[in-house]
């Protein structure tokens, strides 16, 4: 029975994971044109030589990706899935392009003398039966020591990117604008613990207590479900209108001055009393207010880039070599009906006679 496509992906997704974030080195042959448009080969970014043994499909100065690696990273597929599999050039070439980031990547880790741990440790599914690869558990601990590393030059240049913060923020100022913000306290009254009826009731008689002078935090810390406020008064976030909870919204723009305090109000998970603590008026977020965020997003992103720098040095080494024709032979061609089409002969020397 044939596999559809989402089958063999799934299969060997495990494989392309660092392929689909990084340039292409690899150029695979095409196939016949039943594969879809959106499967063309990329076109090859390092000199392809012809001087590596057959056995060996790629090299550079760090590692070398042969037959045998190749076979190991597809051994993974139900091996009825294999040949369907390497009918599509962009399946081989991804596969290819993942075990030069991860077979680099590993010999990299092995020259820093960076070695793995647990959190390193490839996560295989329950059906996949092939060994360990110890490259991948390598590779992973190389990207978790270069983000370590990007990390610490981060933090040295942090005037710099405050600086670079700064410009984002004036640049942009009116997308720190807040609108008016109410602010809350809530006592949250369970329904699946005290059933509805239940929690209606215990809510009813918290508000009676309040509204007889008793102290908000007290009867909060009695009343209250909420683990994350109750001992806390309480006390919730500022929220604009449109963040207000939609089931509870009309009756808690209600309440109009601080000190207001609502009848109960259901939600799906309980039954709540409001009280209405502060409305802020409409502001813009001052620079101090916000750098810690632009400087997370600032932060994360030149570790994001400092990752594919590193993918783009692999694939654009000069000292990558590919063997184009023992490459292109990994690529099952068919027919427009989808049947095999057999390897081509090689062609005959010049001047040989003819076989009888």
């Amino acid at each position: 029975m044939p596999h559809s496509k989402s089958q063999i992906v799934i299969a060997i997704a495990g494989w392309i994971a660092l392929a689909a974030v990084a340039p292409q080195a690899f150029a695979a042959g095409e196939s016949a044109p039943v594969q879809p448009a959106t499967e063309k080969s990329v076109a090859p970014q390092t000199e392809t030589k012809g001087d590596l043994p057959p056995g060996v499909l790629a090299k550079n100065r760090w590692m070398e990706i042969t037959r045998a690696d190749w076979d190991h990273a597809i051994s993974g597929l139900p091996e009825n899935m294999r040949w369907e599999f390497a009918t599509s050039p962009k399946r081989v070439q991804d596969i290819l392009n993942n075990l030069l980031l991860v077979k680099t990547l590993a010999a990299q880790a092995r020259a820093d003398g960076v070695q793995p741990e647990a959190v390193d440790q490839p996560r295989r599914s329950a059906e996949d039966r092939r060994p360990v690869n110890p490259d991948q558990a390598f590779a992973n601990a190389e990207l978790r020591h270069l983000a370590a590393e990007s990390a610490k030059a981060f933090d040295a240049d942090k005037a710099g990117f405050e600086k670079k913060a700064r410009e984002i923020y004036t640049v942009d100022v009116d997308k720190y604008k807040l609108p008016e913000q109410r602010v809350f306290s809530d006592i949250a009254v369970s329904i699946a613990t005290h059933g509805d009826d239940g929690a209606k009731a215990r809510a009813a008689e918290a508000r009676a207590k309040i509204a007889a002078g008793g102290d908000w935090n007290a009867i909060t810390r009695e009343y209250s479900d909420d683990p994350t406020t109750k001992d806390k008064g309480g006390k919730l976030p500022p929220m604009s209108d449109s963040q207000l909870p939609p089931d509870i919204k009309d009756g808690l723009l209600a309440l109009k001055r601080p000190g207001d305090i609502s009848e109960p109000l259901k939600t799906d998970v309980a039954w709540h009393i409001a009280r209405l603590d502060a409305i802020d008026p409409p502001r813009t977020q001052s620079f101090d207010e916000v750098k810690g965020s632009i400087m997370e997003k600032l932060r994360a992103r030149y570790i994001a880039a400092q990752r594919t720098l590193r993918f783009t040095e692999i694939n654009r080494d000069p000292t990558l070599k590919v063997n184009q024709a023992a490459v292109d032979a990994l690529v099952n061609r068919v027919d427009a009906n989808g049947k095999p089409i057999p390897p081509e002969a090689p062609a005959a020397p010049a001047g040989s006679a003819p076989a009888k």
